[in-house]
């Protein structure tokens, strides 16, 4: 009874576990998260490559997946990067939230690293968003609809910028205003360091 009962136990917090994915989590591991990575050094509860499909991971399983500074490393090639926004789709359940951290593709953290094989923007990410694909398509603007090409649904309900300690400094002292400081982020490098992004996915 007593081996029965721990079998239950680790099969129920398994299952648990299992509705959270922290995606390449290297020495990143979160508690409360299944921690998958493709390199063994620091023992994933997952072996997988991100490139490899399918995931190990059931249709609508998943209701939160973290990529923290994963996605920029990943999805070189158009159809790649494309099979990874369909394999999150489809391993989330509807309303599911996809935490991404990446660094700023105009800040030396992107430029610097020759693992970073792929700028991730706000544009790009809207690309996967049916209601605005909808709108482009009526108005005949040049965007790609990859959220109707694909039948997937992103919807970025958060867009939160960290600025360089430099500019946050600035912005702190009020020595720059936000106007100045968003006209500052569109023309130079190295003013916002990272950008989070929330995703919601609808079905």
């Amino acid at each position: 009874q007593l081996n029965k009962n721990i079998f239950m136990f680790n099969f129920l917090y398994y299952k648990i576990i299992m509705k959270k994915l922290n995606l390449g989590s290297g020495d990143k591991r979160i508690p409360g998260f299944l921690n998958v990575d493709k390199f063994n050094t620091f023992e994933p509860d997952v072996l997988h490559d991100l490139e490899i499909f399918p995931y190990p991971f059931l249709e609508n399983e998943i209701e939160e997946i973290k990529l923290i500074h994963v996605l920029e490393h990943i999805g070189q090639t158009p159809d790649i990067f494309i099979n990874i926004m369909k394999e999150l789709y489809r391993i989330c359940c509807d309303q599911a939230n996809i935490h991404i951290s990446v660094p700023h593709p105009r800040h030396d953290d992107f430029l610097a690293d020759p693992t970073h094989v792929r700028p991730i923007t706000t544009l790009g990410l809207s690309l996967f968003d049916l209601d605005l694909n909808k709108k482009w398509q009526k108005i005949g603007a040049a965007n790609t609809p990859l959220a109707m090409i694909h039948n997937v649904n992103f919807k970025i309900i958060k867009n939160e910028v960290v600025l360089d300690s430099k500019y946050l400094k600035l912005l702190e002292d009020k020595k720059i205003s936000k106007n100045e400081l968003n006209e500052t982020i569109e023309k130079y490098n190295n003013v916002v360091k990272q950008t989070n992004y929330i995703l919601k996915v609808l079905k």
